[in-house]
């Protein structure tokens, strides 16, 4: 058997461009530095436009209740692209002034939204399922966790979910 004798390896040492552009140690002269009152001043910004958030979530539970309504009687099959962008900014508002359990919701209903057959009674009851908890969750302004309302409220949209498997395309 020949054997080769061992090459030697060289280790290449690459340059790390976008380590280069953090600010090593807080070092206020490295790019890539962001001073820590510009954060804390950012943050103060948006806990004092919270009160907006009730106004804009309303807002869009509104247009994606009255979406909903359109897309179900749409004789033309109207796709639900709307329903996913509508939840999708729901889910982006409540994840930003800590409503989890919206954006929970959001989240769900943007997931399925490309999976529903607007045709299909079950799809129809999981997609109002979804409005119905949102609103619940709005009108008693549940933030964070939400304690036991939040379970009981997942718990219904759980339930509406399994039960109407939303695989399921019979009617």
């Amino acid at each position: 058997m020949n054997q080769r004798p061992p090459e030697q390896v060289e280790i290449i040492h690459r340059i790390n461009r976008i380590k280069k552009k953090v600010a090593p140690g807080g070092n206020i002269e490295a790019p890539g530095f962001i001073n820590p009152e510009h954060i804390k001043n950012a943050q103060s910004v948006v806990e004092k436009s919270e009160d907006t958030y009730k106004e804009a979530i309303a807002s869009t539970l509104e247009k994606l209740r009255e979406e909903w309504e359109a897309v179900k009687t749409s004789k033309s099959g109207k796709n639900t692209d709307e329903i996913h962008r509508l939840s999708n900014h729901i889910m982006d508002m409540a994840s930003t002034y800590k409503y989890e359990l919206m954006d929970y919701f959001g989240h769900s209903l943007r997931d399925i939204s490309a999976k529903i057959d607007v045709k299909n009674k079950a799809h129809q009851t999981i997609v109002q399922a979804h409005i119905d908890v949102m609103l619940v969750a709005y009108a008693q302004n549940i933030k964070g966790q939400g304690g036991a309302t939040a379970k009981e409220l997942k718990l219904i949209l759980a339930k509406a979910i399994d039960k109407h498997e939303l695989e399921n395309t019979d009617d």
